[in-house]
């Protein structure tokens, strides 16, 4: 089992990434309104496929139990934490990067989106074309659900979360059968006695357990 490949050969955000998108800028605010949080954006140019892959950051001051707080109270952005007001978020990010690709000429999708909370992270990755866009409302709904059980009963905060973990037979499918790739096992980093310990977390079982994981760089 091992974490997403992570490429590192990124160009980071500013005035050449808003030129070159037309859009960008009120892409990111959109999303800052519906997230309360800052962004920040890279940008890998692939020129003989025509596309645009963006990683987005953004950044969120306060912590995630008051993320979930304000799901369940409602008031966080436009949504509640629901089923119903999770598609919401989804319909939001994917209306937002549908308009972005109407205006450039080129395809643009998000391959990594990451919540930086004051005391931990949560990195989504892609798996499929809009795949984060199309899954991230359910990625939140169920980091709800399942909060109690890989904190360890309330008792320990990951300082990573990684959505999704896979095994390698996930390479090569089809994305109607890589969509339950998201909710089946994600990759969680503790510091226990100021060392790093990797676990497995299945949504299922609603379990942790110890895998040797690796995080390709």
């Amino acid at each position: 089992m091992s974490f997403p490949n992570k490429p590192n050969n990124w160009i980071n955000g500013g005035g050449k990434i808003f030129e070159a998108a037309n859009g960008l800028d009120t892409f990111l605010k959109i999303l800052e309104r519906d997230f309360f949080a800052s962004v920040k954006v890279k940008c890998k140019y692939n020129n003989v496929e025509n596309r645009a892959d963006l990683i987005l950051d953004l950044y969120l001051n306060f912590g995630i139990v008051d993320c979930l707080r304000h799901f369940n109270q409602g008031n966080w952005g436009d949504d509640s934490f629901s089923k119903e007001s999770s598609e919401n978020i989804t319909a939001s990010l994917t209306s937002a990067l549908e308009h972005l690709n109407v205006q450039n000429s080129h395809n643009i999708d998000i391959l990594e989106m990451s919540f930086h909370f004051k005391e931990t992270s949560i990195v989504v990755t892609r798996l499929y074309h809009q795949s984060i866009a199309e899954q991230i409302g359910k990625v939140l709904y169920k980091i709800g659900c399942h909060f109690v059980y890989f904190t360890k009963g309330l008792t320990e905060m990951p300082y990573e979360i990684f959505v999704p973990v896979f095994e390698d037979t996930m390479f090569g499918k089809a994305p109607e059968q890589q969509q339950s790739g998201y909710f089946d096992y994600w990759g969680l980093y503790f510091d226990e006695a100021q060392q790093h310990k990797a676990m497995i977390y299945s949504l299922e079982k609603r379990k942790l357990q110890e895998e040797d994981l690796f995080l390709f760089e």
